[in-house]
């Protein structure tokens, strides 16, 4: 028996890594998708905001002086504003690394050329994202819905592996050792069903999709690039039918060895050492 047990934690291990990297593969493009997106938006206006703010303390401004503010006054203003704050932040960050490791204080003339090398590098940047991107980035938004359900349900799923899932304790703590076992298995074994009943149910779903992409030419993709959108759709499956043997081994485990107290993967806290330790800081007039 234990030694299924080791063999089991191992594999649900080895699939725990793979959800980690996972998550961090779909949050950091998720991120980088989002803030392209932004930064195309907001750079590719035919109308800064900087020069709407302008004009809007301008007082019935000429056609003439709305044309000057929009064409140079509002770029002006805005790169003198960016470059003076990446001067003072480039400054404030060597002041504050300067402090930390007790050295002297830096000079100002070197935290300019190290903010006005960062404006530059942004300017670069900007300049070939609208370049290559110059009305938008094909799919940001819908790829970043993706790839957000992919980092919630992976995200969920990791959550039940290290039992930091929302649980209604309330019952079972009021129960003795052999009937908070049993009561742990039932909860294990119900919220096992559930989770199944959802994984049925996404797999109807992903097999829909998965045919019409099949069948259809150019259906069941994005507009974009030709991405198949079950492949979004995967993560439902594939997180719920693991919840769901997380869950049964879980109330499983609780039934014959007790639920787990401490460590990495444990949500747990031992209520009788809580009160051993608080029990001796009071007793010694701390």
């Amino acid at each position: 028996m234990n030694a299924l047990r080791k063999a089991i934690d191992r594999l649900d291990d080895g699939v725990l890594m793979i959800e980690r990297v996972l998550l961090v593969v779909s949050l950091s493009a998720m991120t980088m998708l989002v803030s392209l997106d932004v930064v195309q938006r907001t750079f590719s206006r035919q109308v800064s905001k900087t020069a709407t703010l302008i004009l809007g303390l301008l007082s019935n401004p000429s056609p003439e002086t709305q044309q000057l503010v929009i064409e140079t006054i509002g770029p002006w203003v805005f790169n003198l504003g960016s470059l003076l704050l990446l001067v003072l932040a480039a400054h404030s960050s060597r002041s504050i690394a300067a402090e930390r490791n007790k050295a002297p204080m830096p000079g100002f003339g070197r935290s300019a050329l190290v903010g006005a090398g960062v404006w530059l590098g942004l300017a670069a940047f900007i300049k070939g994202l609208l370049w290559v991107f110059p009305s938008s980035v094909p799919g940001a938004q819908k790829f970043s819905l993706g790839l957000m359900l992919w980092s919630g349900m992976l995200g969920a799923s990791i959550a039940t592996r290290q039992r930091r899932h929302i649980a209604l304790d309330t019952i079972r703590k009021t129960l003795d050792e052999k009937l908070g076992r049993t009561f742990s298995l039932i909860g294990g074994v119900v919220t096992f069903l559930f989770c199944a009943l959802l994984t049925v149910l996404a797999v109807q779903q992903l097999y829909g999709e998965f045919v019409l992409w099949k069948d259809g030419d150019g259906v069941g993709v994005f507009d974009a690039l030709p991405i198949p959108k079950w492949l979004m759709t995967l993560s439902l499956p594939l997180a719920f039918g693991t919840m769901a043997l997380r869950f049964l081994g879980s109330g499983v485990r609780d039934y014959l060895w007790g639920p787990p107290v401490g460590g990495v993967d444990a949500h747990g806290v031992d209520m009788d050492q809580l009160a051993k330790d608080a029990a001796s800081v009071g007793g010694d007039g701390t």
